[in-house]
């Protein structure tokens, strides 16, 4: 018998989690892959240090929570209100994962919710089936829909409709050299954005730069095509030291930018069953990207309310 379970180990889910670590009660992460972070990545090689997506960070508010995960001096800045981590946005979600202790069932998917005698039900496709007293979604809308399909039929219609703008992410890295002398800037809707650093730790030492360019479309090239094409586009040197493409499906939810998002999010939200909660990038009342530089403070602060709307349908303290 679990008291929570927490549905998907992104971002969301890991503040969840965290915020149950907390207090005296039982609770299961499960996650579809077979590593916990969601779409956060970092990967380190020949001196580089990249991200697969949240590269360029707004300001994050909850300073003390930075503080507690030994994250408050591991940034550098792009712009006033704007940073990066040293160690790489992985660095968040990588502090609160090892800070977990609850039970975890990895590369696991959730096929359906229901509710048996006050208590909900989850059923895995693998055919097990377990229950708890709260659960917290923190799912896209794509998976989340069809676990809601029986339980918050509503809910399922909105999210089965939910759009996505699909942006992969190029990160390359290079001698500073081997760089155009203008400054690269984003040149139409199908480069939205481009980051560089110098930063200490993000690369070998001074004299080299770490870019991350957003492209839309080219979704049918190769990965080494989708490169050819970013470099023929900005002139850059045409051997980088470091290259990766990074694509993400969900990388920026269109229904996000609608002017009615936020009033049908907290509608929606307002209709599912006392003691499930809907969390993560899809639902938060602002778009979670703009320009390209990633809001991970709303997807914070949707975790550990969730985790704390939990604690208050089970009575906890």
């Amino acid at each position: 018998m679990r008291d929570v379970v927490v549905i998907g180990g992104g971002l969301s889910g890991l503040a969840a989690c965290y915020e149950l670590e907390k207090h005296p009660i039982r609770y299961t992460l499960i996650e579809v892959k077979k590593r916990l972070g969601g779409s956060i990545v970092s990967t380190a090689a020949d001196g580089f240090i990249a991200d697969a997506s949240a590269f360029a960070v707004a300001e994050i508010e909850d300073l003390p929570l930075l503080a507690e995960l030994s994250l408050a001096e591991d940034r550098f800045d792009f712009a006033p209100e704007q940073f990066g981590f040293c160690g790489g946005t992985q660095s968040l979600t990588g502090a609160l994962a090892r800070r977990l202790t609850g039970a975890r069932l990895m590369r696991m998917a959730v096929s359906s919710i229901g509710r048996v005698d006050g208590r909900f039900t989850l059923c895995l496709e693998n055919g097990l089936l377990l229950d708890a007293g709260a659960v917290i979604i923190a799912a896209p809308a794509r998976y989340a829909e069809r676990m809601l399909f029986n339980l918050a039929p509503e809910a399922s219609d909105w999210l089965r409709g939910y759009d996505y703008d699909s942006i992969c992410r190029v990160s390359l890295g290079y001698h500073k050299r081997d760089l155009p002398r203008r400054r690269i800037r984003p040149y139409s809707v199908i480069y939205p954005f481009v980051f560089a650093t110098d930063s200490p730790g993000r690369v070998p030492d001074a004299d080299h730069l770490l870019l991350q360019v957003g492209l839309r479309a080219f979704n049918d090239l190769s990965p080494e095509e989708i490169i050819g094409q970013v470099i023929a586009h900005y002139g850059c040197g045409e051997n980088p030291l470091f290259a990766r493409v990074d694509r993400w499906n969900e990388s920026d939810p269109l229904s996000c930018y609608d002017d009615d998002h936020a009033a049908t999010v907290s509608a929606m939200r307002a209709r599912l069953p006392a003691g499930l909660s809907l969390i993560g990038s899809d639902y938060c009342l602002e778009p979670p990207q703009k320009g390209g530089v990633a809001r991970l403070g709303e997807r914070l602060r949707q975790g550990r309310a969730a985790a704390r709307a939990a604690l208050d349908f089970l009575n906890v303290d």
